[in-house]
């Protein structure tokens, strides 16, 4: 094609067909990148590269495209980020893209589809966390939860999401595609500095769809409980973490059931009163029999 780049000892050289490296020293094919078979979308019947690679941090970035593209450009380009060792391909994004410059672990991408320019590269996150605002019973347990967001200038106050997840969320946010069903969170630490200045990592949650996380707690000692939860960040977020106070206080002493005192038992009172009167009558009655005689 166009162009050729070199890093790692290796020679790499876009195609009609994909990406090929070559070794410095002989000229093998060292590896062979291709995305398939593109049917009826190109005229080549294969997807075909035409910017020239570009290499840093063990990566090669380059993008689907034509030197001379005609329009409506072809349905199904994609910049690709590939191994730059190995040819394995490590992530890819909707867009008739061509690699650009890189600095300070960012690079930039123009896309012919949409006429915009694209910064790839690590963005902050925001970490929040909450928990009941009046003090819970020691022997209960305790909901924390809290939010992590992404605060990138693309897409602040969207949620963070897992690395599984980047590229169907990045092209639902910024390429039309539609909202994904299937997207995973980021993981969150949980931690507890106890009134005794005791601390504990007390448990993991991972942030879902929404970029919420939340966990049942139980505390082991009344008193005031700083609770912190930390997203560590990783090749897509930088890190960060909240705190909030959680208050807790002893169960009140159980109040003594009063010991409750037995009815007397009436029963055979009540039977002999009973057999008194009958006797009574009797006699009574005989007394009247013997005086009538």
């Amino acid at each position: 094609m166009y162009g050729a780049a070199s890093a790692y000892g290796l020679l790499y050289g876009e195609a009609y067909d994909g990406v090929y490296a070559f070794d410095w020293d002989d000229g093998k094919i060292a590896w062979h990148f291709s995305v398939g078979d593109a049917g009826l979308k190109t005229p080549y019947g294969t997807w075909s590269f035409m910017s020239t690679a570009n290499v840093a941090d063990g990566k090669l970035y380059i993008g689907n495209g034509e030197h001379s593209p005609t329009n409506p450009l072809s349905r199904g380009w994609r910049l690709f980020c590939i191994n730059a060792t190995t040819g394995v391909g490590i992530w890819n994004i909707t867009g008739g893209m061509g690699a650009g410059a890189m600095a300070d672990g960012y690079i930039t991408a123009d896309n012919r589809y949409d006429g915009y320019m694209y910064v790839f590269g690590k963005g902050k996150s925001a970490t929040t966390v909450e928990a009941p605002l009046t003090a819970v019973t020691l022997g209960k347990k305790v909901m924390i939860r809290g939010i992590v967001l992404d605060q990138s200038p693309a897409q602040p106050g969207t949620p963070c999401v897992s690395a599984a997840s980047m590229t169907q969320w990045m092209e639902y946010l910024h390429m039309q595609h539609t909202i994904p069903a299937n997207v995973t969170g980021v993981p969150v630490s949980l931690y507890a500095l106890d009134s005794n200045n005791n601390w504990k990592h007390i448990g993991d949650a991972t942030t879902d769809m929404s970029g919420t996380f939340g966990f049942m707690w139980e505390p082991e000692i009344a008193g005031t409980y700083t609770m912190t939860a930390t997203f560590m960040g990783d090749d897509f977020y930088g890190s960060s973490f909240a705190t909030t106070y959680v208050g807790v206080v002893a169960a009140p002493e159980a109040t003594p059931t009063p010991t409750v005192k037995e009815a007397p038992d009436y029963t055979w009172t009540i039977v002999g009163m009973g057999i008194a009167i009958i006797i009574a009558v009797a006699i009574f009655g005989i007394l009247i029999l013997r005086k009538r005689a």
